[in-house]
């Protein structure tokens, strides 16, 4: 009789990670009706889960290695999305209203957050410097609504356009400033030490890396995949391995060199997007890239929602909750809508491209990848208020995103009819 309804940890894992499967299927339809985002349900699931059945069964991801490497992946998938959703990804006009975003909004929140986390929270400069560095980057993943249309399809919408094109390419802009941080903690405040070497290495080679790397290795792969096959073969090349050869072969080459993958990654989808002669099986890759996204976005949040659970009295300390209220309602809309000042954008496109700076897994990803790469003052508080920001900008931006995503499209047939 002991060989029956055993339970051990391995096979726990395994239910864990079916019944987390079956969800990243049926949630996102569940909910397309409702003014909801599947990582609200997912993180009320995680808190659900812990509070029945105990930290002994069900156990977040305490090891900071695992957290770095399942979010690196989640934003991997991500970028790779962003990038192949971006119609003419090398022209100027795609890249305007982000552009902005990227040269005023970004610094601006950075610089906001790092006071207040050491004004606010009361954290060692180096530690309001990580702060202000993770939080930062606009996530590709959460409201998927205000996204651009996927490959194939026409979309007009400056809002969509550029919030798509500001989170593929501030995901891989905050690693400087993260680096910054790393430097600040293990050299010291005496930056005339390494300054210099942290704005031409880290800041301009590495970008200057990824970004060649990804259009090389982009272009690369497109010439042979589509220069090998024929109209009777191309549907026949799995669109499962050749999304994977697009999201790691990029990245890994980057990192082996000297770059940043995340640019590498985003880069190379953008040269797969910029050629319309395959935009079926650019499809294809783009649906198998949002059914893997579907997945890992619901491992991350149902996990998250597990550390919400086990430290909720973090989250209620005033001081956490008034700062991760500040950088979603005030501190990144301020920042936008400054960075639109003489654009021609009106009050609405202003308020969209500005309020929907929405704080996710790429934040994770930063806090992991400092913490394992230098030792930082007070890291659970750190993780709290890294969490508390993202938990508010889910449920604020995951509730209002489908609402404002119909205004957008009223507006924007207002304006076409109008032409």
């Amino acid at each position: 009789m002991s060989e029956f309804f055993k339970i051990d940890a391995h096979l726990l894992l395994i239910a864990i990670a079916g019944i987390m499967a079956l969800l990243a299927a049926v949630v996102p339809e569940m909910l397309k009706k409702l003014h909801l985002s599947a990582p609200i349900i997912y993180l009320i699931l995680g808190g659900i889960a812990f509070w029945i059945s105990g930290a002994g069964v069900i156990k977040p991801l305490r090891q900071l290695e695992e957290i770095k490497y399942i979010t690196e992946f989640v934003v991997l998938v991500a970028l790779t999305n962003a990038g192949l959703r971006i119609k003419d990804p090398f022209k100027w006009s795609t890249w305007k209203y982000s552009f902005r975003l990227l040269i005023i909004a970004m610094p601006v929140t950075i610089a906001a957050a790092t006071f207040l986390g050491w004004w606010v929270v009361g954290f060692a400069p180096a530690t309001a410097l990580l702060f202000g560095a993770l939080i930062s980057p606009t996530d590709p993943v959460l409201a998927s609504e205000l996204q651009t249309s996927e490959p194939g399809k026409e979309d007009t919408s400056k809002v969509k356009l550029g919030l798509t094109a500001e989170a593929g390419i501030n995901d891989g802009l905050a690693f400087p400033f993260t680096w910054f941080a790393i430097l600040f903690i293990t050299k010291g405040p005496d930056y005339q030490n390494w300054l210099g070497e942290w704005f031409l290495y880290y800041f301009l080679l590495k970008i200057a890396i990824g970004v060649v790397v990804g259009l090389l290795c982009g272009w690369l792969l497109y010439k042979l995949i589509f220069s090998i096959s024929n109209k009777d073969t191309i549907g026949k090349i799995s669109r499962g391995i050749l999304s994977l050869a697009l999201i790691l072969l990029p990245y890994a080459l980057s990192e082996i060199i000297g770059g940043y993958g995340f640019l590498a990654v985003f880069f190379a989808a953008c040269i797969f997007s910029d050629y319309e002669k395959h935009i079926e099986h650019m499809n294809n890759l783009h649906d198998f890239n949002e059914e893997l996204e579907s997945f890992v976005v619901a491992v991350i949040f149902i996990g998250t929602g597990v550390f919400i659970a086990m430290h909720y009295e973090l989250l209620f300390d005033l001081q956490i909750l008034a700062v991760a209220l500040l950088m979603v309602l005030v501190v990144r809309p301020l920042a936008g809508y400054i960075s639109f000042i003489n654009t021609g954008l009106n009050h609405f496109q202003r308020f969209a491209l500005s309020f929907y700076g929405m704080r996710g897994i790429g934040s994770m990803f930063y806090l992991a990848y400092a913490l394992t790469s230098a030792e930082f003052d007070e890291p659970k508080k750190l993780m709290a208020v890294t969490t508390a920001t993202i938990f508010f900008s889910v449920l604020i931006h995951g509730v209002s995103a489908r609402s404002v995503q119909k205004r957008i499209k009223k507006y924007d047939a207002t304006n076409e009819d109008a032409k």
